[in-house]
């Protein structure tokens, strides 16, 4: 696990790139060790968070020759049946390092590589023969991969910080970055909050040859993973095929030369996730939770996640967060995310992620088993959609208007305004926006209003409800919507959530779930076999049976939910207000002053729920202080 920076000369006019000071400036994804390579048309390097080969894996990589070489950000997970594959064609190595593996299997099959590889990267190759540089980002999303181009040169980094470390990359707010995250809590790829600033796709590579940039996508699921193939199964085969693959998925992401633990919630994933360490740990499994004290158990899982451990017999740790705990940290993390980032989550996981780091080098988490066995109750709700638009125009009034009366019930409310669309790729992003399309457009000036022209931020969602690799004929409803989230909600919100979050404090998080083959897996499933009525995540807990408390699978789904809503009409009301109502936020461009004020007067009031809201408008003012203001 590392971090990378770098650039290359596209024209005789490219200048410099001090990759000494970027990659200090992301030193913190790995502090074990730096490592550089300069040359006329290309700077690049690394930061190194030592997990494999401790002594043998320092970066970059070279060649034979030393006409190629290589930075490498993540873990290649089948790096050893990679290896054995390598050496029966010929290649001798050096290390025990995946780095050099993922070198190797480049000079064998070229780009075509990418697709052999399990794991979790963003890696950039250079070929000095050749003048060309590769850069790719995993199937996934797990770890990403920024660029900026000026036409001269381009430059690129785990993290945004990085490309800004040069002076000549302008810091302008991008109107399409803005009206996406104010849409849906966070940037949306390729754009990212910075003009100028991209994000690569998931699944994709950019390559840099003679001074020409392309972009293209090398993994996706393929068609033949989107129309149900095994619906003539049974589930009894499915859930035991399907319980083998997390297994060794498991297994594969255990191998490390350091300690390794797991981040326990004590719902179905994580649980499913640290059951299946246990079968391969040579010790206790070390186990890391994290709650708060308010709120009750709609805020608090701990004793929850204590049952699972005590039912694995795991080393378990807690850690209970206060407000006062994340005042202390919100600026730290605004500066961390280099974007404003709306989802309250990532303050107790970088929490949780500083309190694990203090004994483990390496987590599992239970992340994408929601997104690819339906886990979230929406999927469930979005199938009533067809009965209530048959509803008489009368009754879906009468409807409306009371949910509108009652003052709280976010939920609800968002359920009925999502029902009402008919077009479903809509109705999808309905369900998950911060400001709906009405109250955004209130909430920004005229002059950013007519920034965005007619950009629609819906349009992701539509367009991969739709997509092409859906054949004909292929109407899975649940796989679209899944499919969706897959392509959008899970990389750009909960990937970046994770490696923001845990990379911060010099930490690597795992995925066994989002293993391509299980991602491969689970889309050949009918959406029969994961959602029936309101039961979620039907096939994966047949396949937890017997692994976790019985307790576990029938406890209903419990997001990790922090209290911002409690706390902004509560101990962190001076707070919010002295951020919000500052002259400097005031005369901002971006807003309507007047519509700003109203929004948290309704939320102080109880009249509405609006702490979401409430919470991206100021992680976006204390972002814009932070990386705008500072450098005008």
């Amino acid at each position: 696990m590392c971090g990378i920076a770098g650039s290359v000369a596209l024209t005789d006019r490219g200048r410099r790139f001090d990759v000494a000071k970027a990659i200090e400036s992301i030193g913190h994804r790995g502090p074990d060790e730096r490592g550089q390579f300069v040359c006329e048309r290309v700077q690049y390097g690394n930061c190194r968070l030592s997990i494999i080969d401790l002594a043998g894996g320092s970066q970059p990589v070279f060649n034979d020759d030393r006409t190629r070489s290589i930075v490498f950000n993540g873990e290649l997970y089948n790096f050893r049946e990679l290896r054995h594959e390598l050496e029966q064609k010929g290649a001798r190595f050096i290390s025990n390092c995946d780095t050099e593996v993922v070198l190797r299997a480049f000079e064998q099959w070229g780009d075509d590589c990418l697709k052999r590889f399990n794991g979790m990267f963003a890696l950039a190759i250079w070929d000095s023969a050749r003048n060309r540089l590769l850069l790719a980002r995993d199937p996934i999303g797990e770890k990403p991969l920024y660029y900026y181009c000026d036409g001269d040169r381009l430059i690129f980094g785990s993290e945004i910080k990085a490309i800004l470390t040069d002076p000549d990359v302008p810091r302008r707010v991008s109107p399409l970055g803005l009206v996406n995250y104010l849409s849906y809590g966070h940037s949306v790829a390729p754009q990212t909050m910075f003009d100028g600033i991209v994000k690569l796709l998931p699944g994709h590579k950019l390559v840099v040859e003679k001074g020409q940039v392309t972009t293209s996508e090398f993994w996706d699921v393929g068609r033949t993973f989107l129309n149900g193939m095994r619906a003539k199964q049974t589930s009894a085969d499915v859930a035991v095929q399907l319980r083998e693959l997390l297994d060794d998925s498991v297994r594969m992401r255990m191998v490390a030369d350091v300690p390794v633990g797991a981040f326990l919630s004590g719902g179905v994933d994580s649980s499913l996730v640290v059951s299946l360490m246990t079968r391969h740990a040579s010790e206790r499994v070390k186990t890391f939770s994290v709650g708060f004290n308010v709120g009750g158990n709609e805020y608090n899982e701990l004793s929850a996640a204590a049952e699972v451990a005590r039912w694995h017999g795991t080393d378990h740790r807690e850690l209970t967060i206060t407000h006062l705990d994340l005042i202390q940290v919100v600026q730290a993390l605004v500066r961390q995310y280099d974007e404003p980032f709306a989802d309250g989550a990532n303050l107790p996981l970088y929490l949780l992620s500083r309190f694990a780091r203090e004994h483990v080098k390496v987590v599992l988490t239970g992340e994408g088993g929601d997104e690819l066995f339906a886990g979230y109750r929406r999927y469930a709700a979005d199938g009533f959609a067809p009965a209530y638009q048959r509803l008489p125009g009368m009754a879906k009034g009468l409807v409306s208007r009371a949910v509108s009366a009652v003052p709280r019930f976010r939920r609800v409310k968002t359920a009925v305004q999502a029902l009402s669309i008919e077009d479903p790729g809509r109705r999808a992003s309905a369900w998950l926006e911060t400001f709906p399309w009405g109250a955004l457009s209130r909430v920004l000036s005229p002059e950013w209003r007519n920034a965005i022209a007619d950009y629609d931020p819906v349009r992701n969602f539509t367009h991969y409800y739709g997509h092409h690799q859906f054949e004909p004929g292929a109407d899975d409803h649940l796989n679209r919507l899944l499919y969706v989230d897959f392509k959008t909600w899970l990389p750009d919100a909960f990937m970046e959530k994770v490696d923001k979050a845990t990379m911060a404090c010099g930490l690597e998080a795992r995925a066994p779930i989002l293993d391509p083959r299980i991602v491969e897996f689970a889309f050949q499933l009918p959406g029969s076999m994961k959602l029936r009525g309101w039961s979620t995540k039907v096939i994966l807990k047949q396949a937890c049976e017997g692994l976790v408390p019985p307790a576990v699978l029938k406890r209903p789904k419990h997001g990790f939910a922090v209290p911002t809503d409690l706390w902004f009409r509560g101990e962190m009301t001076k707070w919010v207000e002295d951020i919000l109502f500052d002259p400097r936020t005031r005369a901002r461009p971006y807003f309507n002053a007047r519509s700003v004020e109203e929004i948290y007067m309704q939320h102080r009031s109880g009249a509405h729920v609006l702490d979401r809201q409430i919470w991206a408008l100021l992680n976006f003012e204390l972002w814009h202080r932070e990386y705008i203001d500072t450098y005008a």
